[in-house]
């Protein structure tokens, strides 16, 4: 019975045997070809290789944004011998105080990038394990153009600006490799390659020492603001400053906690391009458009009220409900439609509003679209605010009063607008009724035996001004910078522009705020008043007068023109 059983075991291990022998044969033998061609495809890898970015140049070829060739190294590997380790740090020496720190980083996190030599590219290729490969980095000229191009992160994506809207033409198409990888985890052979193809270079309308020069004037004074100056004429934008400004170089080279909780916690949130997002009281630099509107209405430019400094509003018993002031509380004496341009009269605005009534300026400011957003090239533009009956009843629930009205005649109340939003009226204004939509793109090209392909300006916005109209408020607006006299009968930036090189339109802006803040600056106009070629809004965050603070920015951003253009003949 024993040895039956002993015999029965003998050959179920027998058949057993056989049964492996005949597989294992099977596999090594008749189907090796196919199995050796599935190890072959687990050691195959497919490696993306990234274009390089198309560069970013202003209108006069100042390159603004290009790539920095760096390195990735890749570990594999659990850990390194102690003979690797002091490879490691004799390459890294080379390039960091700390070694130590970096083979840290690679052992724990895996991946760093770093500068190196192609003597330290040798050394560190010969630790089994670790694979190199090249990357580029985005850098940028400084922290002046950031509200403008924007910046890529640590990884190459664009979030903001030039590089993200036009991030099409600028990224190029991505390449391959189809490499054999060992067991260690490095690259034994390059099966095949598809080289990457570079994205096409931008030239911008933008001039960088401009853009410079304005920035550095604006940080004199130390407050929040933008300043963006354009050509009327075909839309092009020259300059657009947002201050403060942050240093895009921060986020392509890959940003810190701790840079990126100071800049969240600025008070100044210099993050925010205040040039096209974000809002504010246009104050009197909205004047000339309800000029505009009451001429259009019949109101005659000789009529005349008496400015004494002080507005009553009254009801239909002709009792006194309200009193609105002049920011000079002399009075102007009297005053027509040039004088209240120049002079920035608010009783005649105060009136002009009662008689024009609110439902007639704002369906001139739908006309106008000029609550509307630009449409200017750049990521983040807000749309600006000029109220109405519908929109207060939609936004409060209430109804429209007619003292709100009145604040809304002199660019106060309800009224918010992005400076850029200021800067297409102006434009309008300098072209006779035409508005041309703004861009900061000139022109791109993928090298240079190819042809540039250009951007073809776009006629957005046409109003036939009549000529009698131009020339009433064109007239008040040179009288502004040109006009002497006291602050009851002088240009309000007369003491700015007085023999100025150039003749200017403009118009000066205070808009009060809330919380006991001095009130926002703005200066708006063009040059030359006869003939423009650049328009310009200036505007200072609580800067107090826009005759103090703004008008002085703006004359030095219009001599900085001149001189640029001079130099350019």
């Amino acid at each position: 019975m024993k040895e039956s059983r002993f015999k029965l075991l003998i050959l179920l291990f027998l058949f057993s045997f056989i049964i492996l022998i005949s597989r294992t044969a099977y596999i090594q033998i008749f189907n090796h070809t196919k199995y050796t061609k599935e190890v072959e495809e687990l050691s195959t890898k497919i490696i993306t290789l990234n274009p390089i970015r198309g560069n970013i140049y202003d209108r006069n070829g100042t390159l603004l944004a290009w790539n920095e060739k760096v390195y990735v190294i890749e570990n594999y590997r659990e850990s390194f011998s102690e003979k690797d380790i002091a490879l490691l740090k004799k390459a890294f020496s080379t390039i960091t105080k700390s070694p130590e720190t970096l083979v840290d980083k690679l052992i724990f996190q895996k991946r760093i990038t770093v500068n190196l030599t192609p003597a330290n590219i040798k050394l560190i290729s010969s630790i089994k394990g670790i694979r190199i490969s090249e990357k580029y980095i985005r850098k940028y000229k400084d922290n002046t153009i950031y509200p403008i191009i924007g910046y890529v992160n640590s990884e190459g994506v664009p979030l903001y600006g030039v590089e993200k809207v036009y991030n099409n033409i600028l990224e190029g198409k991505p390449g391959y490799q189809i490499v054999k990888i060992t067991p260690g985890g490095r690259v034994d052979k390059v099966l095949e390659t598809v080289d990457p193809i570079k994205g096409k270079d931008l030239y911008l309308t933008i001039d960088y020492n401009l853009q410079k020069y304005i920035y550095d004037e604006m940080e004199k004074y130390k407050k929040p603001g933008a300043v963006i100056m354009s050509n009327p004429n075909n839309g092009e934008i020259l300059a657009l400053v947002s201050y403060p400004s942050i240093e895009p170089n921060l986020f392509s080279s890959g940003l810190s906690i701790q840079d990126w909780k100071k800049i969240i916690y600025d008070t100044k949130q210099p993050l925010i391009n205040r040039a096209i997002s974000s809002v504010y009281a246009p104050g009197s630099v909205i004047k000339p458009f309800f000029a505009l509107v009451g001429l259009e209405e019949g109101i005659s430019p000789e009529a005349t009220i008496f400015c004494d400094g002080k507005f009553e509003l009254k009801n239909s018993q002709n009792k006194v409900i309200a009193e609105y002031y002049d920011w000079n509380i002399f009075g102007h004496g009297v005053t027509d439609l040039v004088k209240s341009l120049r002079v920035s009269c608010n009783l005649y605005y105060y009136n002009l509003g009662l008689k024009l009534g609110i439902d007639t300026m704002s369906s001139y400011a739908n006309l106008f679209k000029i609550n509307q957003k630009t449409g200017i090239d750049l990521t983040g533009e807000v749309s600006s605010v000029f109220p109405s009956r519908s929109w207060k009843k939609e936004k409060f629930g209430k109804d429209w009063f007619i003292g709100e009205t009145v604040l809304t005649s002199i660019g106060q109340g309800y009224m918010q607008f992005t400076p850029i939003s200021i800067l297409r009226l102006y434009n309008i204004l300098s072209t006779k009724g035409k508005y041309y939509k703004f861009h900061v793109l000139e022109k791109y090209v993928k090298n240079i035996s190819e042809d540039a392909i250009s951007y073809e300006k776009k006629l957005d916005f046409v109003f036939n001004i009549k000529p009698i109209e131009y020339f009433n408020i064109l007239k008040g607006l040179i009288e502004v910078t040109t006009y002497p006299g006291n602050s009851s009968d002088g240009g309000t930036a007369y003491h700015v522009f007085k023999n100025f090189k150039e003749l200017v339109a403009g118009k000066t802006g205070t808009a009060e705020v809330t919380g006991g803040k001095s009130p926002h600056s703005w200066f708006a106009g063009f040059m030359p008043a006869n003939n423009p070629e650049v328009s310009i809004v200036s505007f200072v965050e609580n800067g107090g007068y826009g005759s103090e603070v703004a008008a002085p920015i703006a004359k030095k951003a219009l001599e900085k023109y001149i001189e640029l253009k001079n130099n350019n003949k």
